[in-house]
């Protein structure tokens, strides 16, 4: 179970954390990991996340799931909204993680001022299925990404909320998943409302940036190590097709693989 917590606080019980002999529906999985206190002397890793989208499509919501869980010890604080960041700790595979999430308005910050301004780790694009134009906007914010050329070093996750208003539904699954594939992005379904793939998100968020990070590093070592044989040029131009190939035969719904 990857563990979260407030930054600040006096701890409180979870309401189904902590009672004897009673087993965590995430035990056995990939998230499950043991609670490490925010004193560890160990230094943790921080990424900036910014959440882009229609207004009303449920980011806000999404990010405020982040922040509890009724199956961990949570913290009674107020949460930070100062300019639309929030923080929650996240211990993944024995590693603790400090995520910012930059949740603004749509009308307040556009796509290039948000990127610009906190160049982030990662982006998650959210659209509401009950929303076509909110689809819209969704395709057009990745495709000004890929255009920029943001996909080759950035987390990119396609959200489609709100799939608990399965009869008001007007975006199938098929379309999102398409979207996301013909831009290199990554993609779920989530619900905020029943907390469906809410914790599967922000596992995969925290999975795509620690992936991305690491292939940073190996294409930047690997391209040191061509530059006796082969110019640099030639070698980004090679590795960046090796990543291509390797990205095509990913799923789009895989959020712990490139």
């Amino acid at each position: 179970m990857c563990r979260r917590k407030r930054r600040m606080g006096h701890v409180r019980p979870s309401s189904r954390s902590g009672r004897s002999g009673e087993r965590s529906p995430f035990e056995g999985s990939c998230c499950v990991s043991s609670y490490v206190s925010s004193e560890s002397s160990l230094e943790v890793a921080k990424y900036r996340v910014v959440l882009l989208g229609e207004t009303g499509v449920g980011k806000s919501s999404l990010v405020n799931q982040f922040m509890t869980s009724e199956y961990i010890n949570t913290y009674d604080a107020s949460l930070d909204d100062e300019f639309g960041e929030k923080s929650v700790s996240v211990l993944l595979d024995g590693e603790e993680s400090e995520v910012t999430f930059i949740d603004h308005p749509a009308h307040e910050m556009s796509v290039e001022n948000s990127l610009a301004t906190y160049d982030p780790h990662a982006c998650v694009v959210v659209y509401s299925i009950t929303d076509k134009a909110s689809f819209k906007k969704a395709e057009d914010t990745l495709t000004y990404l890929w255009r920029q050329n943001y996909a080759k070093d950035k987390a990119f996750i396609l959200v489609g909320n709100k799939v608990d208003l399965a009869r008001a539904r007007i975006v199938n699954t098929s379309e999102g998943k398409s979207l996301a594939k013909s831009h290199d992005s990554k993609f779920i379904e989530t619900s905020s409302g029943i907390q469906h793939n809410v914790d599967e998100l922000l596992v995969g968020i925290v999975k795509q940036v620690r992936l991305r990070l690491a292939a940073q590093r190996k294409r930047l070592k690997k391209m040191s190590a061509s530059k006796t044989s082969l110019s640099l040029n030639a070698a980004k131009e090679l590795l960046n097709k090796m990543c291509l190939m390797d990205n095509k035969s990913k799923s789009c719904e895989n959020l712990h693989v490139l």
